[in-house]
Order: structure tokens, then sequence, then C-alpha cells
């Protein structure tokens, strides 16, 4: 018996990339695609992946002469059960960058989906077949294609996604000239503005930043999108008036690694700190009528927007003039999640004297494990392949913290097959990113232009253990008299324990303060 995939040979073009095969039990489960049930990661579909280049129409793969180079999650290839499943093949469709640095390299191109391959166009795919796995072969035909969901207009580009403007929400996307220059190629760059009610475009206003993965076309704090019923009346309380007047803004980066950049200059993605702060956010300024002074630009941000909060205050003091990072990714690097990277091992499993047990990667906030570090990152390496490639959560993360190695792909901060932690990577990670350790370092020049500009949340069980990271900051935060704040809620998970409304009226009372200050200072 064996796992034939066949592909169409209606397409015409050389294909590299990823090649996953799916499987399923069948159910209830409405979605009738498997690489889209259960959402994109521990809770979708068993997959299994290898990777291939130069395939071409017609090409036939057996997946049983590739065994050797598959790779699966939540278990391997040779042990999928035998019984009535169902069984569909992927291709994740490979872009080779040929960077400034000498560097060519292979990832998949954005094209609207927000760096999801479930979603992004011109991925390919096969019908879903039931099969008694194990009486006789499989075959599969790789003859769809996902379709752009709408036609670009003159001038277009499908990178970080198109939408129309409407009511108060406005589309903003531009080329970086930094990024092109160091991917060799047109990167471009996207943002989502909510105007207030008032706006006058004649009129100078404070911008709110908020900082977190690929939004598509949603609005800032989900205007016009109440997704949380502790979040039901922003919208109405936007649209009367008594919201602060401040224009919001929320950022399209996803590139090959992951749906966001961290937006910090990073030596395999690029400047884009720089492009943020030189580019992006004054041409958004200019056009829509930002203040555009530190105090007229403040950040918010919750996980991955978080970090990205906390790091553009710290790498651009004078360019910001507030933060509020709530359950931050891993604000210092011996609490990246459960792992201690400078005094670990291994990230995998946790030594005792006698026995070893399995890191917890995720917890609910009861306390029991939803999944293991490991389980975790085979997924990623499924889908991708190799973490340092990304695709994942602990793939941007190499791509964003780790130096490049020589074949042009981040160096992997451990080894992704057995984990164990490669000490000269973590040695460069806690000098350009360990954020704790940055104000450690930098605390004589640095306090003075953050003091009081801090204002950290977090809840004590966050789901993904980031409260550790959370209190290192802060005792050093206090340390040096940040005259900020930060607070932990008890029994709280993943979330910053505050509704939208709550933190606006937060920021324009800092607004109120600062920006007036401001104003008295250039009189």
């Amino acid at each position: 018996m064996s796992v034939i995939i066949k592909i169409s040979p209606k397409f015409k073009e050389e294909l590299n990339g990823r090649l996953l095969f799916f499987i399923d039990r069948p159910g209830e489960n409405e979605e009738p695609m498997l690489f889209k049930r259960g959402g994109f990661g521990m809770n979708g579909c068993p997959v299994f992946g290898v990777t291939f280049y130069g395939l071409k129409g017609g090409d036939e793969i057996n997946l049983d002469e590739q065994k050797e180079h598959i790779f699966g999650s939540p278990f391997q290839f040779d042990e999928i059960p035998h019984e009535k499943l169902l069984v569909q093949a992927f291709f994740i469709r490979y872009h080779k960058y040929k960077r400034k640095d000498g560097h060519e390299i292979w990832g998949m191109q954005d094209f609207g989906s927000g760096g999801h391959f479930a979603n992004n166009p011109f991925n390919l795919y096969s019908d879903v077949k039931t099969e008694n796995y194990g009486e006789k072969d499989i075959k599969l035909i790789i003859n769809q294609r996902i379709e752009p969901e709408y036609e670009l207009k003159e001038g277009e580009v499908y990178q970080q996604g198109n939408y129309e403007d409407h009511g108060l929400v406005r589309y903003f996307k531009m080329k970086s000239e930094l990024l092109s220059d160091f991917w060799g190629e047109d990167i471009y760059l996207g943002a989502n503005i909510l105007l207030p009610k008032r706006y006058d475009p004649e009129k100078k206003y404070p911008m709110i930043l908020c900082q977190g993965h690929f939004p598509g076309g949603t609005a800032p704090f989900r205007y016009d999108v109440e997704l949380r019923e502790r979040e039901q009346g922003f919208t109405k309380y936007w649209n009367s008036g008594k919201a602060p007047q401040v224009i919001c803004v929320n950022f399209r980066d996803a590139n090959m690694f992951y749906d966001d950049s961290y937006r910090v200059n990073s030596a395999n993605l690029g400047p884009y700190g720089d492009a943020y702060v030189q580019e992006l956010i004054p041409a958004i300024e200019e056009k829509y009528g930002g203040l555009g002074t530190p105090e007229g630009r403040i950040l918010v941000g919750g996980s991955t927007g978080g970090w990205i909060s906390a790091a553009l205050l710290l790498f651009y003091p004078d360019f910001f003039g507030g933060t509020w990072p709530g359950f931050a990714d891993s604000l210092d690097f011996h609490d990246h999640q459960l792992m201690d990277l400078y005094n670990d091992e291994n990230v995998y499993y946790i030594q005792h004297p006698w026995r070893r047990v399995e890191r917890p990667g995720a917890r609910d906030t009861r306390g029991n494990i939803l999944w293991t570090y490991r389980e975790e990152n085979y997924y990623e390496l499924a889908i991708g392949g190799r973490l340092e490639l990304g695709m994942g959560q602990f793939g941007i993360y190499n791509a964003v913290f780790s130096p490049c190695g020589e074949d042009g792909y981040p160096l992997p901060v451990y080894d992704t097959m057995t984990g164990e932690i490669h000490k000269d990577v973590v040695e460069y990670w806690g000098e350009h990113y360990d954020l704790t350790a940055y104000i450690e370092r930098n605390h004589e020049w640095l306090m003075p232009k953050i003091r009081g500009k801090f204002h950290l949340r977090a809840g004590d069980m966050d789901n993904f253990y980031l409260n550790l990271g959370h209190y290192a900051m802060t005792e050093v935060l206090e340390k040096y008299d940040h005259q900020g704040y930060s607070v932990t809620f008890p029994k709280v998970g993943h979330d910053g324990n505050i509704t939208i409304i709550d933190m606006m009226e937060e920021m324009r009372a800092y607004l109120k303060k600062t920006v007036k200050r401001r104003r008295k200072k250039t009189k």
C-alpha cells in the first residue's frame, strides 16, 4: 500500500515548496478542507510534510518512497493508523528571494493571507477523499488552486492585502525602500487606520499605534467587529464622539517567516524597525494628520504585540512617547516561556536527578497542560520543514533574534529535533533582543528617556508562561524607578484583563498630560 500524489498537468510552471499530506477521521467537522480544520496549529489535523524543488505538472510522488524525508505531527508517517480516514494533499509554493547580502533563500511569498499557508493564494491542493487506509494504494491529484478573492486594480499588488475604505476606516500601503533594498525585490508595508469621529483633515492628532499579528482588514481595536462579550460597546463608544480624538493604527507586515515581523531590525528579516520609524509612520502622519512628535505616538499591544510595543519604545525612545505592553512574549530570555535559555541545556525536557520530563508549552488557567514545547515545535517542523525556515511562532523567534547562517537562513537557537540549546546563538539573542538585559545594560542613558512611559499588564496564569518574563522585567524597571506601572491579575491567562474602552480612557489621561506638557515646552 502506498500514498501516491500526482501534480495535475494543468500546472505548467515549476513548483518548489512543501508538500503536505493531511488526515482526519470522518466525523461532524463542518470544515470540508482538512488543511483548515482546527485552525492553524496544535488543534488541527495530523499532517506530514516533505520539501520538493523542481516539480512540474504530471509528476507523481510516492510518499512511501520519501519516508526518510517526511516529518509528521503529532506522529510520524509510518504510524498512521490503518482505519477509515479522510485524506488530502496540499502544496505550499515557495519563492526564491535573492537578498542584497548575496544569500538566496526559499519561503512562502505572502499574497495577502497574512502568512497563513492555508489561505495564501496560489497554493495548491487536492480533493478530500475517504479511504480505508492500509488496504490499497491511495491516489490523490493536486488539481486545485487557492484563488485570490479579487482582481488587482491598476497599481495594486497582492502583498499585505488590499481593502476598501469605509466609514472612519482607511487602508494604507506603501513600498519600503529600506526593506526592498535588503530583500532584493519590492517589499510593502500596510496599515489599517481608524479615524476619530470628529476627524478634521486640517487638524493634527495623536496616534495610538497597535502592535500585533496580521489584522487583515480588521480595524484597530476591532472597531465594527465585536468579537468578545467584554468588548461589546467599543464601536458605539467610538462613534458617539466620546472617545479620545486620536488616530488609531494597526499594521500589516506578513513575511515568509510569520504573520508579522516583530518590527525591529534583524539580520534575517532586515531593517523593519527603521522602516517603521523612518518610512511608514511618518507617511501615515503626513497623510492623515498625525502630530509628528514623540508624545503623539503611543504604543499598545498584547502577546507578540506586547513584545513589539516594549521593544519599539526601548530601541527608539526618542521617537515614541509611551507604551502599554500586555501579556508580552519573552521579555527576558532567562524566562523564554518556561525555559532559561542561558542556563538550561535542553528546551524540550526538564532534567531531574533520576528522570526527565517533557517541558510544557501551554496550559489552561487551572494548570492543566495543553501541549508540550516539543509537540508545538514538531508541528512547525511538519509544516515548514525546519524551524529556521519559519511557518510558525518558533520560526519567527529564530528569524528575528538569531544571526544569519552561512546558508542564508537563521541559525536556530536549539536543535530542532533534540531540543539541545546552542549557547553561541543564545549569546547573540541576549546581546541584541533580551529586553530586560537591554534596560540593565543601558539604564544610565535609557531610563531618563522612558521613565513614566511603561505600563505593563499580564495574567499570573498566562497560558504560555509569559508572566515569568513580565516579573523579570518588572524587577529591573522598579530597580531603576521607572515610575510607570506593572500589574498582574490572579487566575488570568493570556490576557491583559482590561477592556478596550478602559484602556482608551487611560491613554486619554496620559496623552492629556504628556501632549499638553510638550506644547507648553514649545511655546
